[in-house]
């Protein structure tokens, strides 16, 4: 299990799981799982404030499920910001 560290930008994160899930690869509901889990909190509470089932159903793809957490994790960095 992997997990966002407090200072890591959110594309640093998804690099390291993209590269992660090459040697993994993971099914696309248990990549979900595991990239959810890993984020830093304010980026899963702006996930539900946008959509209160986006955590709980994975996108189609895998590089959905990127997409989806750079999204979200770009949206919280620039409100910091």
């Amino acid at each position: 299990m992997e997990f966002q560290k407090a200072s890591e930008l959110i594309k640093d994160y998804v690099s390291r799981m993209r590269a992660l899930n090459m040697v993994a690869n993971l099914p696309r509901n248990l990549l979900w799982e595991y990239l959810v889990t890993g984020l830093q909190p304010e980026v899963r509470e702006y996930m539900k404030r946008k959509n209160k089932d986006s955590l709980d159903v994975a996108p189609a793809s895998p590089e959905m499920c990127f997409e989806a957490i750079t999204s979200a994790g770009m949206e919280v960095e620039n409100e910091r910001i």
